[in-house]
């Protein structure tokens, strides 16, 4: 599912452990830790202090031994030019489009000779273009490169909001432009996160409220104790609006991000969220009439309990998308004035086979999504009779994002895309129910892919769960167990891997190979049900799931074990950490991005007890025995023979400790007796990934591709000894 949390935004925490003793043993550098009982040692624990010289010039070491590995692959350099080429260099890549109530167009675009995006401006779909930012000045003014990463326009349109980072960093620097003058105020609003929750304008225009963060650093600090904070525009400095020393009535854990709503310009009340790592949280609600005094005197609406996704204000009630009792998810409306959430009016009701994704509120009434296993999309109108429509869609998609401008308007636009499809948008003519071409640009999936295919699957796991099971390829492949597969999984969170047109598989599936998407538990693709299967003490079943599918391509002969490559990243580094060492014998080579490797120290590193949310907290016997289940760093085994392993991680990643890479990665060198490689790439101008320029994304996509190609024995592929 996605969520209006955010969720992959996480935080930072350092934290006591309980039951826990250490001691150095100076020769061998081993600390030994006690948990519950359980006496764990750790050899690469110096590697976790990224201040120490020596851990940097390690670091330094493995980043040029993997770049020396990489850029001798061959044909390295042809998947680049193969990514320019699918991405059509005569087509600009539009972004992020808002349109106001104006009808205004506010939007991000990139050239085909541009590494990052600037913001433009139309005054309806067909007008000409204005350039409002190129943060390139920006970067000028403040001599470092920048780019923008959030914006929002004020509610009149007069106004906009633009964020502004760098190097990957989360952390942002804000700036407030006028648009009658295209000039920018001389507001500059410091250690900012507007990618968490959103910064959002107020009613009259006249500030913004967002989350700040005390301390704009890696560090283990960095997360704790944020504050909704309101910056009024004739004011030099911005006001604490919510918080847990600003609210200790509703007792915040220092962990916990505060956020505040505000979705159209006139709604009566303002919502606000305890969030975190979860897709769900608890939800408060106030008057907005007394935001500006500060103190808003909040209530409780939803609790973490009541499975809350998405929600809109209609008037003075509130409808919400919700799987309590509904794994699938329903719709439901309660009053604001006295809200019901024990029994609200079900407005839609839960599908049996499809998980209801999102919603928009229309003059006709609520447009919603669905999904089938994640890779089928469907379009909803529940009419204001109460009658429900299937609206069809422009073509067959794998999601579709939803925009309209709400209750009072006949406004809907889509964004519908697939493996197979670029993202298109397109604006709904409510009078003869079709759907207009509402694109900026044109963008259509390149020639050289008409004869790709797609496959979708369910295979059967450990348990005799059915997990779907997605294949990119070339419709001419023959079966004969001598293909190459790169698989990927995710499988947190709940978060699905939704189909998407993409060079990283396109360019795999160009050259030969198979790429599959695992759908596996823990995601959202088969609803709330299918989340809690991968969570906590079910975790193991997000690996499982994914051992299931890659046995099942080698049976079925797509595949073999020595043509087999996974990747995964982030959270879906457990996922394919924990594949990789419980059956080695299965791959051929292990492609991890930022990944969380090091389960058992994850309270102490990035994204600290937060995640505690997802994954459990060593404070708690049984919750220990599940991170350790899923510590990666901790399932190595000396002797095996593991398969080639890429390990990808960036200095500037505050959402995952760049030591989980480190230590894993040092620990499979020692213990590994293949001679497989085993690269560590440290990229130290990167983050979480989520920011990279063109051209670092089409070096990145390059180095995973000829790696992958390189162990699973492509003859292409193979350096010169």
């Amino acid at each position: 599912m996605k969520y209006i949390s955010l969720k992959k935004y996480l935080i930072l925490l350092v934290i006591p452990i309980i039951s826990c003793s250490s001691q150095s043993q100076k020769q061998s550098n081993i600390v030994t830790d006690t948990y519950h009982g359980v006496k764990i040692e750790d050899e690469y624990r110096y590697l976790e202090d990224l201040k120490d010289s020596s851990v940097i010039s390690w670091l330094q070491t493995q980043r040029k031994k993997a770049l020396i590995s990489l850029q001798n692959i061959p044909k390295r350099t042809h998947l680049i030019k193969l990514q320019e080429k699918l991405e059509n260099q005569n087509t600009n890549e539009i972004k992020d489009i808002k349109v106001t109530n104006q009808d205004n167009y506010f939007y991000l675009k990139r050239s085909p000779n541009e590494n990052y995006f600037k913001l433009y401006f139309r005054t309806d779909l067909n007008a000409k273009e204005k350039l409002l930012i190129d943060p390139g000045d920006f970067s000028k003014e403040l001599g470092q490169d920048y780019y923008i990463n959030y914006y929002k326009p004020s509610w009149d349109g007069n106004k906009l909001l633009i964020s502004f980072t760098k190097n990957g960093e989360e952390f942002a620097t804000m700036r407030i432009m006028d648009l009658s003058n295209n000039k920018l105020l001389p507001i500059e609003i410091k250690n900012c996160l507007p990618t968490y929750g959103g910064a959002y304008w107020l009613s009259d225009n006249s500030g913004i409220t967002y989350l700040q963060v005390p301390i704009a650093s890696n560090t283990n600090e960095a997360y704790l104790n944020t504050e909704v904070v309101l910056q009024k525009l004739d004011a030099n400095t911005p006001e604490v609006l919510f918080s847990r020393a600003h609210d200790p009535e509703l007792n915040m854990k220092p962990e916990d991000f505060p956020i505040v709503f505000k979705r159209s310009a006139n709604t009566r009340f303002a919502i606000s969220a305890v969030a975190g790592a979860t897709p769900y949280h608890d939800y408060y609600y106030a008057p907005y009439s007394e935001i500006k005094n500060l103190h808003p005197s909040w209530k409780p609406l939803f609790k973490q309990e009541n499975k809350i996704t998405t929600y809109y204000q209609d008037q003075d009630s509130i409808i919400y998308l919700t799987s309590e009792n509904a794994s699938n998810f329903k719709i439901c409306k309660t009053s604001l004035v006295n809200p019901n959430i024990q029994n609200p009016i079900v407005l839609v009701k839960e599908k049996e086979d499809e998980v209801i994704e999102s919603f928009r509120l229309v003059k006709k009434g609520i447009v919603y999504t669905t999904t089938k296993n994640g890779v089928e999309a469907k379009l909803y109108l529940l009419k204001n009779n109460k009658n429900i429509e299937e609206i069809s869609l422009p073509f067959t998609a794998g999601q579709v994002s939803l925009f309209s401008k709400g209750k009072d308007y006949d406004y809907l636009s889509i964004t519908a895309e697939g493996w197979l499809h670029n993202a298109k948008r397109y604006i709904y003519d409510f009078s003869n129910q079709k759907f207009e071409a509402g694109d900026l640009s044109q963008s259509e999936a390149s020639h050289l892919t008409k004869n790709i295919m797609v496959e979708e699957l369910t295979v059967s796991s450990h348990d005799g769960t059915m997990v779907p099971l997605s294949l990119i390829y070339d419709k001419n492949l023959k079966r004969d167990g001598n293909n190459p597969v790169l698989m990927i999984g995710y499988g947190a969170y709940g978060s699905s891997i939704t189909p998407s047109f993409s060079r990283k598989i396109m360019s795999w599936a160009l050259e030969g190979g198979i790429f599959a998407v695992a759908h596996v538990r823990g995601g959202g693709e088969k609803g709330d049900a299918w989340y809690k299967g991968g969570f906590k003490e079910t975790k193991p079943n997000t690996w499982k799931d994914l051992i299931a599918c890659t046995e099942y391509l080698i049976k079925k002969k797509y595949t073999s074990a020595k043509k087999m490559t996974v990747n995964g990243g982030s959270a879906g580094g457990i996922t394919v950490g924990r594949a990789m060492t419980e059956r080695p014998d299965l791959f051929a080579a292990v492609i991890i991005n930022v990944g969380k490797m090091n389960t058992i120290r994850s309270e102490v590193g990035f994204n600290g007890e937060n995640n505690a949310k997802e994954f459990g907290t060593i404070k708690d016997s049984e919750e220990f025995k599940w991170l350790l289940e899923m510590d990666s760093y901790h399932h190595i085994k000396k002797g095996e023979a593991y398969p080639g392993t890429l390990i990808i991680t960036g200095m500037n990643d505050s959402r995952v400790a760049p030591w989980h890479s480190a230590k894993f990665a040092a620990k499979l060198q020692k213990y590994n007796s293949s001679q497989n490689p085993i690269l560590l790439d440290v990229k130290f101008e990167s983050g979480h990934g989520s920011n990279d320029s063109k051209k670092e994304r089409y070096e990145g996509v390059a180095d995973i591709l000829s790696f992958a190609f390189w162990q699973t024995g492509h003859p292409d592929y193979q350096p010169e000894k």
